[in-house]
């Protein structure tokens, strides 16, 4: 008995959450750390603030984020924007006297009405540092505006990992705001200076299917990824600390990010997020020790196992640096997702089958399975007896390894020794 009080301990204290990004010729290992994947009906305020830190208006696209437009159903959830008439709460610094002057609107009684509403999700935690990642399906529609973003405040820091507008449902825009400005980058005409940033195309509607975007921030770069391949590298440093931003919103004619909606534009609609991912070199957990259910896939999410289903059509050459983007393959990722169950995961154009063998105690092979790229598996170990195993992973000519318990109570006496 005190053999399986001690595995159990084992158990409920194994970090099972890890991802290795794969590379020509090595491997680098990331640690779950915090993240949320929406299993819960409602969303978990102590990790996540509705709207902005600090407020909720955006006075030039004449919007509002309200918690009302968040909605979390089935294990996702779902950013909406309306077409609706608000009288919403405003901060005196959220008040933009010009735009005032020039709109003719006003201010009464600390209220203002906005003829849009939107949301937003924005972490109470700050990050320094990590690997980012989303699942999600985006809209089609003219004028909407979904986001997944880093911004540290003033002076101004900022990480757009994307940037979609429905009418451009094939593109991707990848930026950085940089407190000096970012324009030390050449391309378009002439090869002229210019700031980073471009839209990036891809072969596929990002409204069709589910698709990950990730985000590795380093000292001195930040990569950018789709489904596992890598679309864009900015070479800088960002000092501050940062919150994480999910969103949609409304463009305006004339502003940033134009057009705005037009009459074909359909109301309401909603951008969707299946889960978000914050990942460390360290080997620690956030909050999240013990909760084998946390990361339990959701079914409507995964259509015939398939993780995504969007490519790179074309790089965009001077956001694309070849000499350390060449080395980048994909991910695989591995997370409880029920009692003695573990999901498998690959993501990257260029990764193919993986052989995974699960290895017991005594260098036994006790279950083999193959799985192919994009594909979502569920390794079931739950027949195995009571015990620590080894589960190999073999792909692209490299070997992943993480030990995992097995805790089986109608095998107790069978206990892998």
């Amino acid at each position: 008995m005190k053999q399986v009080i001690l595995l159990l301990l084992v158990a409920f204290n194994s970090h099972a959450q890890v991802m290795w990004q794969i590379k020509n010729d090595t491997i680098k290992k990331w640690y779950y750390q915090d993240g949320d994947e929406f299993n819960n009906p409602i969303v978990d305020e102590s990790k996540w603030h509705f709207g902005m830190p600090w407020g909720n208006i955006s006075m030039s696209q004449d919007l509002a984020f309200s918690r009302n437009n968040i909605t979390v159903v089935n294990g996702l959830v779902s950013f909406i924007a309306k077409k609706e008439k608000l009288l919403a709460p405003i901060n005196e610094w959220e008040i933009n006297k010009s735009y005032l002057e020039k709109s003719g609107k006003k201010v009464i009684d600390g209220m203002y009405e906005v003829n849009y509403t939107a949301a937003m999700l924005t972490t109470r935690r700050q990050f320094k540092y990590g690997y980012f990642e989303i699942r999600f399906k985006s809209t089609s529609e003219k004028g909407i505006w979904p986001a997944f973003w880093l911004f540290g405040g003033g002076p101004n820091e900022e990480i757009d990992f994307f940037e979609l507008k429905g009418e451009r449902d094939n593109q991707i825009h990848l930026d950085v705001h940089c407190p000096k400005g970012c324009e030390d980058y050449r391309g378009g005409f002439l090869n002229l200076k210019k700031n980073w940033g471009a839209w990036i195309k891809t072969n596929q509607s990002l409204a069709e299917g589910w698709n990950i975007i990730s985000g590795e921030w380093q000292p001195h770069f930040v990569k950018f990824f789709l489904n596992g391949q890598p679309i864009g590298y900015f070479e800088g440093d960002f000092k501050t600390a940062q919150n994480l931003f999910i969103n949609t919103s409304v463009a305006k004619d004339g502003e940033p990010f134009n057009p705005g909606p037009d009459k074909t534009t359909q109301w309401p609609n909603h951008f969707d997020v299946d889960y978000v991912r914050v990942w460390s070199q360290e080997d620690t957990i956030y909050d999240v020790k013990d909760k084998y259910k946390l990361f339990e896939n959701t079914q409507q999410t995964i259509v015939n196992n398939d993780l995504y289903s969007t490519g790179l059509k074309r790089k965009v050459n001077y956001v694309y640096n070849k000499p350390e983007l060449k080395e980048e393959e994909g991910t695989v990722t591995l997370l409880p997702v029920f009692y003695n169950q573990y999901s498998v995961s690959v993501a990257g154009k260029n990764l193919n089958k993986v052989q995974i063998e699960v290895i017991d105690k005594e260098q036994h092979t006790v279950k083999v399975s193959v799985i192919k790229n994009t594909e979502y598996y569920i390794l079931d170990l739950s027949l195995l007896p009571t015990g620590p195993y080894t589960i190999n992973m073999m792909i692209s000519g490299k070997v992943l390894i993480h030990k995992v318990p097995v805790i089986n109570p109608e095998k107790i006496g069978d206990i892998n020794k």
